[in-house]
């Protein structure tokens, strides 16, 4: 085949497309929208849960836990481990990490007055914790965050302190057991009373500084969970298998935020659904205004292609030409598509959509994201365009096969 025999499909494509420019304009319109609303939507989709992820683990759970086997279960004191040396440089030096917070946790009691509540005592190192949660962010006016040299402070949650009817300075007694199983008890005055927005948390946990834990709990140098945040949730699949591959997993667990807030992922996996019920309505949009556009313009052109056949020109030449303008109108409307849904994505990535004012709300959903970003990832235009593109090639198949097997007299007789 020469040269120009190869070019001549291409062009005679191009040429046939803009015979019906209304047509033609109207499908590129169909395929550039519904390839940008289908990048947009899946970035708002993908921007929106990363944010609830990062609502969610910021609050106290973390990217990552480690901790005896069990603890996650029982959340008793009495799994407790003492970290591994390399397993402390690893955290220390992986750059994905932002940060790690070793935790003395323990069940107890909290009284004040003739009132007494069940309560979760956490200890933590208060300037790591800075990084890993944001309960320092959530003190309410008038009081704050643990220091590093607070021995007998102690912050509480609203609800918590509510119940015990106890405020800002007053002093609470803690009664717990001890990793060696004496009593651990305290005097504790209440420094600062958070608001974190999980009911759980502000119903039943105390926080206080590891330094004194250690000694209140009779820990020996053991801990009950390290917690790690990381710079991008994505890493955390890597990151926590090569924790696993560190520690022994007999012994130890290593738990990702997916293992932590299941309800989390069900909230997600069922929104995913919904997002790719209507990507599938989008692409099927797409994909009929190809076979539209392609199937008209082989009806009007039914003469046009008995007299090329009947001249020489080959079923599969017609075959192709067909395809060509199926590729041509395809490519286009999605570049298109790509570059307006990402423009759009990008736009909500720097001011995403903030419904802060309709946060009490929110929360009857068991939700406390208001902020809700955009985000645009490779998957995410790879798989809008190829399967964008896939669809319109096999839609566009049955016409360009129709096209193919015309009978050059009857179809040089057609009206």
């Amino acid at each position: 085949m020469s040269k120009q025999n190869m070019t001549l499909g291409p062009t005679l494509a191009w040429r046939n497309l803009w015979k019906n420019r209304r047509r033609t304009v109207l499908t590129l319109l169909t395929i550039t929208i519904g390839s940008a609303m289908i990048v947009f939507l899946n970035a708002f989709a993908k921007g929106g849960h990363d944010q609830m992820i990062e609502d969610a683990v910021e609050v106290n759970a973390g990217h990552i836990q480690v901790h005896e086997l069990g603890f996650w279960e029982n959340r008793s004191i009495d799994y407790a481990f003492k970290p591994e040396d390399d397993l402390i440089e690893m955290l220390e030096r992986d750059p994905r990490i932002e940060s790690f917070s070793p935790r003395v946790c323990a069940g107890g009691l909290l009284a004040f007055g003739e009132t007494t509540y069940g309560a979760i005592i956490q200890a933590v190192d208060p300037e790591r914790e800075k990084k890993v949660s944001n309960i320092d962010t959530t003190i309410l006016q008038g009081g704050r965050y643990l220091q590093h040299d607070d021995k007998t402070n102690i912050i509480i949650g609203e609800t918590l302190a509510r119940n015990l009817g106890a405020g800002l300075g007053d002093e609470i007694a803690m009664l717990s057991q001890g990793l060696d199983g004496s009593i651990a008890a305290e005097n504790l005055i209440i420094v600062g009373i958070f608001k974190s927005g999980n009911p759980e948390y502000d119903r039943a946990m105390a926080i206080m500084n590891i330094a004194q834990a250690k000694e209140t709990f009779s820990m020996m140098g053991y801990i009950n969970s390290l917690v790690i945040r990381l710079k991008l949730t994505d890493y955390m699949e890597d990151v926590r298998k090569e924790i696993r591959d560190r520690v022994d997993q007999e012994g130890i667990e290593v738990m990702g935020w997916d293992e932590l807030m299941p309800e989390l992922v069900q909230f997600i996996v069922m929104d995913d659904m919904g997002a790719y019920i209507f990507d599938f309505i989008l692409f099927m949009v797409v994909a009929f205004g190809i076979l539209n556009t392609i199937q008209m313009s082989v009806f009007e052109r039914i003469r046009e292609f008995g007299v090329m056949m009947a001249i020489g020109t080959r079923p599969e030449q017609v075959r192709a030409m067909i395809m060509y303008e199926a590729f041509f109108i395809t490519a286009f409307g999605i570049v298109l598509g790509l570059v307006l849904g990402s423009s759009i994505s990008y736009y909500f990535t720097v001011n995403p959509l903030d419904w802060s004012a309709y946060a009490e709300e929110i929360k009857v959903w068991g939700v406390n994201t208001v902020v809700f970003p955009a985000r645009v990832t490779a998957m995410n235009l790879m798989v809008t365009s190829g399967l964008t593109f896939l669809l319109a090639m096999i839609f566009a198949m049955f016409p360009a096969r129709r096209a193919s097997m015309l009978n050059p007299i009857e179809a040089i007789r057609h009206l």
